[in-house]
């Protein structure tokens, strides 16, 4: 097998696209003169403009994929990070010789195809997609910690002022950024428990809190103070990533905000019910916290299914459970 031009698709949500960012590395690390091209969704491609990756491709379904063919024509290897159908097809309509992944219902259009593995719910993400890579074309990357660092673009001269303009926040106050809202309700901390942990802290620290979220998120109702700066859906994912690199510390379940918290090094607390610490929470400068139920995790099932939407698993995490945490991550990293 040649891997002078490999291709790396990765067109999942976007938290596993920048949980994928940990492999790109090890992969330029494994081979520092190969051309290395991420072909991901557009919405996600300015934050994965990394310097150790020589192209980022656009592309998504119903876009014209002559253009992306024809510039993927010539690569010799292509390694399907993600589950999608249409992954493993662009590489096939582009004739790459050798096209790698998971079988996960299309390894008609696959080269060297592995089954999922049950295993992977213990494993980290970005490991368990290093796991692949080396039971389907036996690349094997380097498994020291720099496989569990994830990154995003630099910000740009344009993002910074953009966030400057948001953001008018006294620099002598504690910034912590809030993302309540994920994917999924199932995954959510009760919004009464982060009113009551922002109150707590405020009684007790001088501080300012950036909530995070999307535009539809803007729609569920949340707490409003003087020190609360609601940045749902006003930051585009440049920005937002700008304004994690700004905070002291971030708080949120398992969502994309946290990875990118964790990718430009802001200490996190973690809450974790509907999917699995042991694949999704941060390796590193991240306090997880966690009440396992009978029916967790639950994301490759029925997402709080078997709880009728009680969200059971979240609940259990307490405000003073996430208020002791938060206050060791204090001691541990103190304020920038």
């Amino acid at each position: 097998m040649k891997f002078d031009k490999i291709l790396v698709l990765q067109q999942n949500a976007l938290g596993d696209v920048v949980l994928s960012t940990g492999v790109l590395k090890a992969l330029r690390e494994k081979f520092p003169q190969s051309k290395i091209a991420f072909l991901v969704s557009p919405e996600t491609a300015d934050l994965v403009s990394l310097p150790f990756v020589d192209e980022v491709i656009s592309y998504t379904k119903g876009m014209p994929m002559l253009p992306v063919i024809k510039k993927i024509w010539r690569y010799n290897a292509a390694i399907c990070l993600d589950f999608k159908y249409r992954s493993a097809v662009v590489p096939f309509l582009g004739c790459i010789p050798v096209r790698a992944g998971i079988a996960h219902k299309r390894k008609l259009f696959l080269t060297h195809a592995v089954e999922r593995q049950a295993k992977s719910e213990n494993v980290y993400f970005s490991e368990y997609l290093a796991d692949v890579i080396y039971q389907t074309v036996g690349i094997e990357l380097d498994r020291g910690h720099g496989l569990t660092h994830l990154y995003v673009a630099e910000a740009t001269d344009s993002d910074k002022k953009a966030v400057d303009l948001l953001l008018k926040a006294d620099a002598l106050k504690l910034k912590i950024a809030i993302a309540p809202f994920s994917s999924t309700t199932a995954k959510d901390w009760p919004v009464a428990y982060y009113k009551e942990l922002i109150e707590r802290m405020s009684m007790q620290e001088n501080v300012e809190f950036l909530i995070l979220g999307g535009k539809k998120d803007r729609e569920i109702e949340f707490p409003v103070a003087e020190n609360i700066f609601d940045f749902r859906g006003r930051a585009k994912l440049t920005e937002t990533a700008e304004l994690l690199r700004r905070a002291d510390y971030f708080i949120g379940s398992c969502s994309a905000p946290l990875h990118i918290a964790t990718a430009v090094g802001t200490p996190a607390i973690a809450l974790y019910g509907a999917t699995s610490p042991n694949k999704w929470a941060p390796r590193h400068k991240c306090i997880h916290l966690e009440h396992p139920q009978e029916c967790t995790p639950c994301d490759r099932i029925c997402y709080g299914g078997a709880c009728n939407g009680q969200n059971t698993c979240m609940k259990a995490i307490t405000v003073d459970e996430v208020y002791t945490a938060l206050h060791k991550l204090m001691q541990e990293y103190p304020k920038k």
